[in-house]
């Protein structure tokens, strides 16, 4: 949804064609470029995992020579975009591979990426159950390993990015206020974008696609007081206050 209303107000994600399409479990799209999730799959195979199962790693691993043929598939793909701004791309994998990503000489050029020689990420964040449901109904982690990979995900990107250099949105905050949201995340990005395109952006949210509602206080219910943790202070660097969730 968050990479739906940054496409509808002008981020280029690549070709249509090379996005991938929608699908019953996600009818909006995922607006993933199939390019970047082709090369995130690699280098998590290579790290001896993948985003299932994330692999344990070690310091300093994205400058192992193993991954030499993957920087230049990755250069390669990055060149595709040196014409189009602003750019990016959507991958939950990334939260895992971000350090390889940001291992890449073309990533610190500044003219592909606007006025700023920095990467900067967009971390959306959703309830934990919310995610774990999802995954459950999907057949994809049927038990409470889906928990497990929302924390590690999440401990990844974060371990991986400076204050500075992202923004954390949360994902109920735009069913009660997507146009505030989204110029939240506009102004992080420095990004000038006429207000009728983001009206018509933020018209696009729908509640009727959203499949998970979690009420319940996750300290109620989640007894890993690391995720708990993890997730308010989530919460509190998106600006999100939990009490609002049950006046949808």
């Amino acid at each position: 949804m968050v990479a739906s209303l940054l496409g509808r107000c002008g981020l280029y994600l690549g070709e249509e064609k090379d996005l991938l399409p929608a699908s019953h479990d996600n009818q909006s799209g995922y607006w993933e470029n199939r390019k970047f999730v082709a090369i995130n799959d690699d280098v998590l195979k290579e790290l001896g995992g993948d985003w299932t199962v994330p692999p344990v790693v070690y310091e300093g691993w994205e400058e192992n020579e193993k991954f030499s043929c993957l920087r230049v598939r990755a250069e390669a793909l990055l060149e595709e975009f040196r014409d189009h701004e602003p750019w990016g791309w959507k991958d939950p994998r990334s939260s895992l591979t971000l350090p390889f990503w940001r291992s890449l000489g073309t990533l610190t050029v500044p003219f592909l990426y606007g006025r700023s020689p920095k990467l900067k990420i967009v971390i959306c964040v959703r309830n934990p159950f919310e995610v774990f449901y999802s995954l459950r109904d999907r057949v994809y982690t049927p038990n409470a390993a889906g928990l497990n990979l929302w924390l590690i995900y999440y401990q990844a990107v974060l371990k991986s990015t400076l204050p500075q250099d992202r923004i954390v949105t949360h994902y109920e905050s735009y069913f009660h206020d997507a146009h505030s949201e989204l110029l939240r995340i506009l102004r992080f990005l420095d990004w000038k974008v006429a207000p009728e395109m983001i009206e018509q952006s933020t018209e696009a949210v729908s509640a009727n696609l959203r499949r998970q509602k979690f009420r319940a206080e996750m300290s109620d219910e989640c007894s890993d007081p690391g995720i708990a943790g993890l997730y308010d202070a989530l919460c509190h660097e998106a600006n999100y206050h939990r009490a609002e969730s049950t006046t949808n």
